[in-house]
Parts: structure tokens; C-alpha cells; sequence
């Protein structure tokens, strides 16, 4: 119900927001109940700080002020009207890992050939996502969209919202576990996307990707594959497959393997659009913070990869740096966050894994660490301060000439101890 008679029109091209702290003259404020904060008690200061307009779901007594049954549902539809508008093809992203800088690469290689929307930073949720459309979405004619999942028909949502040309799947893991109950169930999520959308991309070497609008990536087979990654010391040599024959790229710094996986989808997702694959783009492209940034010490690696951790993307990365990286190879670790049930079994399985490298700190900020017990443990406390003097006395030696990798969950927040060393060390 609107009233007041205010009109959806009268709210075209004003920004939306959801946090009562942030709103600035003219904005519309949408009151969201979460578990913590009711939006709908925020609503007069918002209108304090110039809202232009409030949306609500029960009589606020403000006079501009728009009841709807629900605000997040509104968000979507709202932003889905405004794409109905200009019709873009759409590509929707999902997966346990590298959605964000698949997204990124995605858009970065369509960008440079045609206009293409993305949607801003990890705004992937049914909050996120609409707030990005219609703050900043100005009629491209290509979208690229990450999708998340929490729960098990976040991506049905979503895709409702925003039905895809395409749907990607890169991959499935146990990220969230916890939350959705079981990796089936997570499998069963994520795989809404191919369900709900015209073609898919999905993944060739998961054996439980298979269905009859498919096209797959891999690197074992399907129709794009990556037949080779290597490393000359200054460039990252890729050649990829497809019926047409090999195609050779040559893309400046170290690439991971998850990120040449990405480029591989860009290249699938321009094929698939009919739009010539143009990587000028990724030749200035850097990684996002806490994604496996590279920093040199003289003849030593210190190698950001803070930004999230679930075990499958812990074993990409000591598989990384056990091809590509000298030893002595040390990992400074955190917890996993919401595994559940299964936090002791995964954080086992890590402990195994990280056995495989020269020695491990561990940052003991989340309770979930305790399980992280690896034979060739070298410190651990819960301190910031304590695991920083740890490493500059003992890792960080004028000699040393190895790899000191990072990563856990964000929550742990590693990534603070990883700039206050770069800090002191003047990188």
C-alpha cells in the first residue's frame, strides 16, 4: 500500500538504503527486522537526516512514509522491474568459492567490448544484490550478477528476481555447512541456478554436474577446458580448449589456479554471448584484498589470502604453494566459521592437510581453532600481538628466504595481523 499518494515514480533514480546512519538528503530509507536491529526503529532518524521517502512494513507515522507486506521482497521487485525495463542478457554467478573475483574477471573481460553491469563488491545477497541494481544499475546491456547462498532457496530467489541467461556453477563445497545442514543440501541449493536458467556453465571435473542444457569448463574435459597454467617468473602462460582448437594467453604476476579458472569461464561466458573474448582489461587486473596477494621480502613470500576460508579453498592454496613457492613454507591459520556440526571434522581434516608444509601458527581469536592441531605446530595464542612478535622473531629473519601464508574466515580477522607486518616491515 502506498500512501500519501507518494508514487513509485517519485522514487526512480534516488538511492536506497538500509542502515539509518548512512542515509543523506533525498535517499529512501527501507526499514529491514533482522535478528539483531528493527530497521522500523530507526525510521524517524532516518527521516531526520533528510529521507526523502521511508519504506515500511506497519504504520510509522511519518508522513512520507510507504507500507509494504514486506521491504525485502520490495527491494527485489523493485530492482527486477527496473531490469525488465532494458532487458540486459544476464549472467548469474554462484559457487562455495571465487564467486567475487569470477565476477570481477567476468565483467572485466565483457566490459571491455560491450557495457556490463556488476553488481558492486560482495552485494550478493536478497538484500545486497537488489541495492546494488538500483543504486547503480544505469541500462547495460550486459549483467553480470554474483549470487549467494545462505539457505538452501536463496539462488531460486534470487534467480526469480533475475532469471539468467546464464547460470554458472563453479563449484561446490562445504562452505556453510553449518548453516544449510549438509553438503547435499548446499549442492542442491547452488544447483538452482542451472535450474533456473536458460543455458549453464557448470563444472566438468565435479561428476554431480551433469544435465542436458549444460556447457562445461574444466580442466579434464568439457567444452572450454584449461589444458595448461605455467609460470615463467613474470607471466602466467595459459592455454585453453575448446572444439575450435587451442587459444594461448599471457597474463602479467602470478595467477592461482582459481583465478586461471575464472579467466576460463570469461572466455566460456563470451563465447556463449556471441562477444569477442578481450583480456586488455586483465592485464592491469589485481587480485582483491585477502585474495591471494602476493608480497615480495627480498627472496621471502608473504601471501595474503585472508579474506575467507572453508577446507576446499585451504587445500587450493597449499597446493599453490607447494607447486609454486620456496620452502621453508609456513601457514599463520584461523578458524572456519560456520561448519556446525562439522567443525571438528573439518578442522581435523585441515590440521592433516597443513602437515604437508614446514610448520603452522595458529591465531587462536575463534573458539572453533582448538581442533587445528597439525604434528608440525609451531606457536599459538589468541593474541594479535603475541602471533605478530612470534613471527617477526622467529619467521621473519633477515635470512629468510621461504613462503608465510595466511588465511582463515573473515571473522578471525587475520587480516589485521597481515597489514600490521607489511606495515612494519614497509611493503
Amino acid at each position: 500500500m502506498l500512501v500519501n499518494e507518494m508514487e513509485l515514480k517519485d522514487l526512480v533514480g534516488r538511492r536506497f538504503v538500509t542502515d539509518s546512519r548512512e542515509v543523506k538528503p533525498g535517499d529512501v530509507f527501507v526499514a529491514i527486522k533482522g535478528n539483531r536491529v528493527d530497521g522500523h526503529d530507526f525510521a524517524h532518524q532516518a527521516v531526520q537526516a533528510g529521507a526523502f521517502a521511508v519504506i515500511v512494513e506497519k504504520d510509522v507515522s511519518l508522513p512520507n512514509q510507504v507500507v509494504v507486506p514486506n521491504t525485502v521482497e520490495f527491494l527485489g521487485m523493485y530492482a527486477s522491474k527496473i531490469l525488465e525495463k532494458f532487458r540486459p542478457k544476464i549472467v548469474g554467478i554462484t559457487g562455495s568459492n571465487g564467486k567475487t573475483t569470477t565476477k570481477e574477471i567476468v565483467s572485466a573481460v565483457l566490459s571491455a567490448e560491450i557495457p556490463t553491469f556488476k553488481n558492486e563488491g560482495n552485494l550478493n545477497s536478497e538484500i545486497g544484490l537488489p541495492l546494488s541494481i538500483i543504486n547503480s544499475y544505469r541500462g547495460e546491456p550486459v549483467v553480470v550478477l554474483e549470487m549467494a547462498q545462505r539457505n538452501v532457496g536463496d539462488i531460486e530467489y534470487l534467480c526469480k528476481l533475475f532469471p539468467p541467461d546464464i547460470g554458472v556453477l563453479l563449484n561446490v563445497g562445504s562452505a556453510h555447512v553449518g548453516v544449510v545442514g549438509n553438503v547435499e543440501n548446499i549442492f542442491k541449493g547452488k544447483w538452482q541456478i542451472v535450474e533456473n536458467s536458460k543455458q549453464a556453465l557448470v563444472n566438468f571435473d565435479d561428476k554431480r554436474m551433469r544435465c542436458e542444457k549444460c556447457k562445461y569448463f574444466g580442466t579434464k574435459g568439457g567444452n572450454y577446458v584449461l589444458k595448461e597454467r605455467r609460470f615463467d617468473g613474470k607471466n602466467t602462460l595459459l592455454t585453453f580448449e575448446t572444439h575450435e582448437g587451442e587459444f594461448y594467453y599471457a597474463l602479467p604476476g602470478f595467477w592461482p589456479k582459481a583465478m586461471a579458472i575464472s579467466v576460463l569461464v570469461a572466455f566460456a561466458i563470451a563465447d556463449m554471448l556471441d562477444i569477442l573474448f578481450n583480456p586488455v582489461k586483465l592485464l592491469t587486473f589485481k587480485p582483491l584484498k585477502g585474495r591471494f596477494n602476493i608480497y615480495r621480502l627480498g627472496k621471502a613470500f608473504i601471501i595474503d589470502d585472508t579474506y575467507n576460508a572453508s577446507y576446499e579453498s585451504f587445500r587450493h592454496g597449499i597446493e599453490e604453494i607447494k607447486e609454486h613457492f620456496p620452502r621453508p613454507a609456513y601457514a599463520v591459520v584461523g578458524a572456519m566459521k560456520e561448519l556446525g556440526e562439522y567443525s571438528t571434522y573439518y578442522h581435523q581434516l585441515l590440521s592433516k592437510l597443513l602437515e604437508e608444509i614446514d610448520g603452522v601458527i595458529v591465531y587462536d581469536k575463534e573458539p572453533e581453532s582448538k581442533d587445528i592441531a597439525p604434528n608440525n605446530l609451531l606457536f599459538r595464542s589468541e593474541k594479535e600481538d603475541e602471533i605478530v612478535k612470534f613471527i617477526k622473531d622467529k619467521i621473519l629473519v633477515s635470512e629468510f628466504s621461504g613462503t608465510l601464508y595466511f588465511k582463515a574466515s573473515r571473522a578471525v580477522e587475520l587480516d589485521k595481523i597481515v597489514d600490521k607486518l607489511l606495515e612494519g616491515l614497509n611493503i
